[in-house]
């Protein structure tokens, strides 16, 4: 078989989820060919940059703009044909590189390839079987394709929405969101704390400094500072190497007695760190909350996006897997409070471990290649009001 894995790259989320399913089937032989693929690069310049970066700039400088944007257009089957348009026009070239390649299977981690797919499957253009995959705990109307084959969803509500809006029961299946199979086992603890200088004995609360967006690394620093319980306190900066600069400029002026400091930029061992990890503080997107339960890790959310942020958040806060504080002021007495009350603290690691779909990209390939032979199903579609 040969296997397509697509994704736009308008936020990592979606690239991630597509290299988590790359890494599954590179190492199945039940596949001759496999083609991991951006949808943006084979479309034109100005597309490719409006698109990736429209978002980032939306959910960063607009959120409440971005909010209405997010509500407008989540009315399944009402506006799907000027997105699809949009789409089909300036995604000719994948088009062709699809025919090209002529798959056995497309998985989509991201609506505009699974548009372009299927709009060739209803002209008849290819033969293959379309797979989407869905990276958030609700699926917002732009994920909803009229020819597909299958359609992977992250919580049973979400396959619920879906059978009511006409997909076939057989055709959803709840099997979580794809992460990297490096969370199926992460490790020991203990050894991973002595491998990377940690006292096992004390809490690790893992921060990623992106959740706070503008904010200086010395106000961050100061924010977290407040923490009284005796820890660990790790703060991922990713490539924001000035302000992994400016978080230990402060920490090297206003030393904290009880917090040990590690500051780190980019890590390809953060599942590491998040097994290591006692609490985790930062955004709710679907592919850092799917880490966090895979690891039976609480969050303690902060900043969520306007819309697919706000349903995973809601999700977490439901099941007892997270807390949302409600200032920065208020910030590190949530986190005390936790640290001081293990007995909460675990039932919160229970909740989170049970809601944890580790293999879920595994799982995912196996169902696909399973049902291969069941082909494309045209949803009947029905406009809600």
């Amino acid at each position: 078989m040969k296997v397509m894995i697509l994704y736009a790259n308008a936020g990592n989320g979606h690239r991630r989820a597509a290299e988590a399913l790359a890494a599954i089937c590179e190492h199945d032989g039940r596949f001759q060919e496999v083609r991991l693929i951006d949808a943006l690069e084979y479309t034109n310049k100005v597309f490719e940059e409006l698109y990736a970066t429209l978002y980032i700039e939306a959910v960063k400088k607009a959120p409440t703009l971005w909010a209405y944007a997010f509500d407008e257009t989540d009315q399944p089957w009402k506006k799907e044909k000027g997105r699809m348009l949009l789409h089909r026009l300036n995604g000719l070239p994948l088009a062709r590189e699809i025919k090209k390649f002529q798959p056995d299977l497309c998985l989509c981690t991201h609506f505009m390839p699974a548009d372009i797919i299927s709009t060739l499957l209803r002209k008849d253009k290819i033969s293959t079987d379309l797979v989407v995959v869905v990276t958030d705990y609700y699926v917002h109307a732009t994920w909803m394709e009229p020819y597909v084959t299958r359609v992977y969803v992250a919580k049973e509500e979400s396959r619920e929405q879906l059978i009511r809006l006409n997909f076939p029961p057989k055709r959803v299946k709840t099997l979580g969101i794809p992460i990297d199979p490096l969370f199926e086992t992460p490790g020991n603890r203990d050894e991973l704390c002595q491998k990377h200088g940690i006292d096992p004995a004390r809490p690790l609360v893992l921060l990623s400094a992106g959740a706070f967006g503008v904010m200086t690394g010395s106000d961050m620093a100061h924010m977290v500072s407040r923490i009284t319980s005796p820890c660990h306190l790790v703060v991922v900066c990713g490539n924001n190497m000035k302000l992994k600069d400016q978080i230990e400029a402060h920490i090297r002026a206003h030393p904290v007695e009880n917090i040990t400091y590690h500051t780190l930029g980019f890590t390809k061992e953060i599942h590491e760190w998040m097994a290591m990890a006692t609490l985790f503080i930062g955004k709710p997107g679907g592919l850092s909350t799917s880490e966090c339960l895979a690891l039976g890790l609480p969050m303690v959310i902060w900043n969520p996006i306007p819309g697919q942020e706000t349903f995973n958040s809601i999700y977490l806060l439901e099941n007892g897997a997270a807390i949302a504080p409600d200032s920065v002021s208020t910030l590190s007495y949530r986190i005390d409070e936790l640290l001081k009350n293990p007995e909460r603290l675990q039932r919160m690691r229970d909740a989170a471990k049970a809601l944890g779909r580790p293999h879920a990209a595994r799982d995912i390939v196996n169902d696909a290649i399973e049902h291969l032979d069941e082909g494309v199903v045209r949803i009947h579609r029905t406009k809600t009001e």
